[in-house]
């Protein structure tokens, strides 16, 4: 579960997850797929010894997080400036503290986080400079019931289904498992030591609140609008798609090439879903580049 829990202006609580170093002053935003919670480091070994602070924010209905507001419609910005706020208020509440004004900041979005992540980028370009969006859907297909018939991510929902009623009819899809996540029971990354684990520890904690950040994920989906402002982002962006993932192929990849100003794509061969963990290094690579410092025999 989250670290500790942050009290937002509006009152609402968010879950906070921390790993790697935090005395430092490169700061890493991680934002997770659906279903997802915080508290999941794709590859903690690598991430200790890169020196970085990585963040990572439950979405609302997830983990330690407080639902969406009753009555207001979710939305992927929203999400976004949960975020923001977390990062800005905390450099201003300990001001005083030298390592907790982070400057710039690079973030890392996997699956919807990648959404979050690109909607992050575009309404604050000043505060972020790097960016990563891993297997993301792009705005055409998000939300359009695109996918493998067990994974969740990009399910198709009624256009008048609230939070409740649509969490109410994802019980039965309870508990959550690798396969809701899109994630193939052969991928090559699971011979990483531990990814499996941590995986699972991800998913449930992901369901602490049974299925309504599915839910309030799945209906912010449906409103592409967190993408119309792509072309503001000033951030160094790469995305990133493996060749096997069955939820982000290279069309996505086009599309938010054709979006973002001076964006790269990448393939990476022999992944898939999980293609996140099997690429941490190149990630934090790019998002942390004078950083790290792993050691050979780990890479």
């Amino acid at each position: 579960m989250a670290d500790h829990r942050f009290r937002l202006h509006t009152g609402r609580h968010i879950g906070v997850s921390a790993a790697g170093d935090p005395l430092s002053r490169r700061l890493v935003v991680f934002c997770h797929p659906t279903p997802g919670s915080g508290g999941f480091d794709p590859n903690p070994i690598v991430t200790n010894r890169w020196g970085v602070h990585l963040l990572a924010v439950d979405r609302p209905g997830y983990g330690a997080s407080d639902p969406w507001p009753s009555g207001v419609a979710p939305s992927i910005q929203g999400f976004a400036e949960d975020i923001f706020e977390y990062v800005s208020r905390s450099e201003s509440i300990a001001m005083n503290v030298e390592h907790t004004d982070f400057g710039r900041i690079g973030v890392i979005g996997w699956g919807t986080g990648g959404a979050v992540a690109l909607s992050l980028a575009a309404q604050h370009p000043d505060k972020v400079d790097r960016l990563v969006i891993v297997g993301a859907a792009s705005p055409d297909a998000s939300g359009n019931g695109r996918g493998p018939g067990n994974a969740l991510e990009g399910a198709d929902v009624g256009r008048n289904t609230s939070v409740d009623a649509l969490a109410e009819s994802l019980r039965d899809r309870l508990p959550f498992t690798t396969d809701t996540l899109g994630v193939d029971d052969d991928d090559p990354a699971f011979a990483m030591l531990g990814l499996e684990g941590r995986v699972q520890r991800m998913l449930q904690d992901a369901q602490a609140q049974e299925a309504a950040g599915v839910a309030t994920d799945l209906l912010a989906l449906r409103d592409d609008s967190w993408a119309d402002d792509l072309s503001s982002i000033t951030a160094e962006t790469i995305i990133v798609y493996g060749d096997g993932d069955p939820m982000s192929d290279s069309e996505d990849a086009s599309v938010f090439g054709k979006r973002i100003p001076g964006a790269r794509r990448a393939r990476v061969q022999d992944t898939g879903r999980l293609v996140i963990a099997s690429a941490w290094r190149q990630l934090l690579e790019h998002v942390a580049p004078d950083h790290g410092r792993v050691p050979e025999e780990i890479r």
